[in-house]
């Protein structure tokens, strides 16, 4: 059996814990009951950072690049007319020099062929002199036809003044006979003269077509003889030279090629049907050219590049023809031409335009206005995204009226001022919220681009 005095500590000791618990509870329900309601937190949507430019009215230049390896518009070949020995070259004649027009290149042995020329010359030298010969003969048988013509009038006249004279008995028989012998000497004589005529201009015909045949002839050995120098007919670049200092060449062999550095004509490869693009489209109440008339596509320009180990330059040029379709790559070919004409004395503004090289060909259509134009990378498939009402993304349908590498003009639902998303959405959903900030370098390269500017 316990004790009391063991009892009593305990029991403060439970009595304690619990008043504490109790002042505890007393507390947190006081605590509790006098807190202010906690504050409830709005969530806030955030938009999607996106890149944006502002759709504004452009002038743009239609523009293809295709390329394309340089021609001469002039190709130059000199073959050997004639047979010889080759007896003069001109200074460095080599590929790739340039020599001027009216140059001696080489000479053929003109010997056979001068000695030719004289033997004709002799020739129709002696023709003609037979043919004077023949004219003074017709002249001096004229003169003298007529002599005679008097004297056979004159012997006429005699023969019946005897006669008259013999038939009164005046004049012996004897007289008659001598009269009538004197007639017939003087006709014999005129008739001769004439005969004479008659045949001379028959002769002097026959020498004059020898004369023409042996002119014909001089001609023929004075071309022969000129054949035996090769000339440059322009100024060209040498290509190739196949002859050289007492090399024996034959009729028909070729001995150089040249070409022409003036004019150079360029076939650059371009997808079919894009010269379409360069030019705006005919209205419907635009009457179809005239056959001969000039063409559109003559309006086109071509700026012809070549750049490469340290070289860069540029020429203009004019588009000329169509060139037909390359069988290996399907693309279109438009040949543009290039004028290389320097003034006499000019000097140098870089290398010239030579065959063979490789070349960009831009060809520009003229200017359109008013070209509501977004970047290539903004146009899908006929949909722009737009930035609509309260930042909210609209997918606006439209139609591309020019499409070209960089940049497509489009008409639809947009106009100047909307606000086209540049930034690539995926996915792309209308009502999205979007957090737009506009992109000045954008904007910027798409108005280089529409001016027809390097980027």
């Amino acid at each position: 059996m316990s004790t009391p005095s063991n009892d009593k500590p305990l029991f403060r000791s439970v009595a304690t814990f619990v008043a504490f618990v109790l002042v505890g509870v007393g507390v947190y329900t006081w605590l509790q009951a006098t807190r202010a309601a906690p504050r409830q937190r709005t969530a806030i949507e955030q938009g999607r950072p996106v890149r944006v430019l502002e759709l504004a009215p452009l002038e743009v230049v239609p523009r293809v690049v295709g390329y394309g390896a340089v021609e001469a518009q002039r190709e130059w070949q000199a073959l050997a007319q004639v047979s010889g020995t080759v007896v003069e070259v001109a200074d460095r004649l080599e590929p790739g020099r340039i020599v001027q027009e009216g140059t001696v290149l080489l000479k053929i042995d003109p010997g056979s062929y001068a000695i030719e020329q004289g033997r004709s010359e002799a020739v129709v030298k002696a023709v003609r002199a037979q043919i004077a010969e023949i004219k003074a003969r017709e002249a001096s048988a004229a003169s003298n036809l007529k002599i005679d013509e008097r004297s056979l009038e004159l012997a006429r006249g005699e023969l019946a003044r005897v006669r008259s004279l013999y038939e009164q008995g005046a004049a012996p028989l004897t007289d008659v006979e001598v009269a009538e012998k004197a007639v017939i000497v003087a006709e014999k004589t005129v008739q001769t003269f004439r005969n004479t005529l008659g045949e001379l201009p028959a002769t002097r015909r026959v020498l004059e077509a020898q004369l023409e045949q042996q002119q014909a002839g001089v001609a023929t050995t004075k071309l022969e003889l000129a054949k035996t120098e090769i000339v440059a007919p322009f100024t060209m670049r040498l290509r190739e030279v196949n002859a050289a200092l007492e090399q024996v060449v034959t009729g028909g062999q070729a001995l150089i090629v040249g070409d022409g550095i003036d004019v150079f004509e360029i076939p650059a490869q371009v997808p079919v049907g894009s010269l379409g693009s360069l030019l705006p489209p005919r209205r419907p109440d635009e009457p179809r050219p005239e056959p001969g008339a000039p063409s559109r596509l003559e309006s086109i320009e071509a700026i012809v590049r070549l750049e490469g180990q340290g070289v860069q330059r540029a020429w203009k040029g004019k588009f000329r023809r169509f060139g037909g379709i390359d069988p290996n790559t399907r693309m279109m070919i438009a040949v543009v031409q290039v004028d290389e004409n320097r003034e006499p004395g000019a000097q140098p503004q870089g290398p010239r335009l030579n065959r063979g090289l490789y070349v960009e060909v831009e060809l520009r259509g003229p200017p359109r206005a008013d070209c509501l134009a977004v970047p290539r990378a903004a146009y899908h498939d006929g949909t722009l995204y737009v930035v609509g009402a309260e930042d909210k993304l609209e997918l606006r349908k439209v139609e591309a009226t020019l499409v070209q590498e960089e940049y497509v003009c489009v008409t639809g639902e947009v106009q100047a001022g909307d606000k086209i998303v540049l930034t690539d959405l995926v996915p792309a959903l209308a009502g999205m919220l979007l957090a737009p900030r506009v992109d000045d370098e954008g904007t910027a390269a798409l108005q280089r681009a529409a001016r027809g500017e390097a980027s």
